[in-house]
């Protein structure tokens, strides 16, 4: 019985985790951004990042988790090295936009 409960619990938990991320895309390259620090949020704005999102800009959660100490860590030290052609991940339903992955453009 307790091998059921834990497939059911962890069925449950994979498809309310991938309906949460069901907007999320690769908009196109950004080559021309800003990086800046504001309230204790990070953004990168560009006049390139898809209109839903507000003010031309996404931003990175400084909530202490890995994953977002490791996005804000790449997005440091790409616009250090001269604002590097990045390709990103946000979520279509948002207007307030979080990147969620962060990458070096190679195109």
């Amino acid at each position: 019985m307790k091998l059921v409960k834990s497939i059911a619990l962890g069925a449950t938990l994979l498809c309310s985790s991938s309906a949460a991320f069901a907007g999320l895309y690769w908009p196109s390259t950004i080559t021309d951004w800003k990086f800046y620090m504001a309230n204790g949020v990070a953004y990168i704005e560009s006049p390139q990042i898809p209109e839903h999102c507000a003010n031309n800009r996404m931003h990175i959660p400084l909530d202490g988790t890995s994953l977002n100490e490791a996005i804000y860590g790449y997005a440091l030290a790409a616009w250090s090295m001269g604002n590097q052609k990045l390709d990103y991940t946000i979520n279509s339903e948002q207007t307030e936009c979080v990147v969620y992955a962060l990458k070096a453009s190679d195109k």
